[in-house]
C-alpha cells in the first residue's frame, strides 16, 4: 500500500497547483477588467493563449470558477480578434491574455 499513498499525494498536489494557477489567472483578469474600465456587471470574453499544457489544464479543470469570478461568458484558447493581448506570467508560464467587454 505504500505506493498508492504517494500517487494520491501527487495527484492532490497537482490539483492544488492547478487551482492556484486558476486563482492567479482570475486575479490577473480582474486587474485587466479594472484597467479597461469594466463596470462591475459587464460580461466579458476572455482568451488565454499559452504553450503551457499545465495552464491549459488548469483552465479546463477550473473553468466554471474562472467564468463565475470574472463574469466571463467564455474562456477561449485562441486570440480574440481586434484585442491587444497583455502578457503575464502565471506559475512561471507565459500567457497572452485577451479580454473584451461583451457588447450585448
Amino acid at each position: 500500500g505504500e505506493q498508492c499513498v504517494v500517487v494520491l499525494a501527487t495527484e492532490i498536489t497537482l490539483a492544488l497547483e492547478l487551482e492556484g494557477f486558476a486563482r492567479d489567472l482570475v486575479r490577473v483578469i480582474q486587474d485587466l477588467r479594472k484597467d479597461i474600465g469594466c463596470q462591475y456587471t459587464d460580461r466579458i470574453h476572455v482568451a488565454v493563449v499559452t504553450d503551457s499544457q499545465q495552464l491549459r489544464e488548469a483552465i479546463r479543470e477550473n473553468l466554471e470558477y474562472v467564468k463565475q469570478e470574472t463574469l466571463a461568458i467564455e474562456v477561449s484558447d485562441k486570440p480574440l480578434p481586434g484585442v491587444e493581448p497583455v502578457e503575464h506570467e502565471i506559475g512561471g508560464h507565459l500567457i497572452k491574455l485577451y479580454v473584451k467587454v461583451d457588447q450585448r
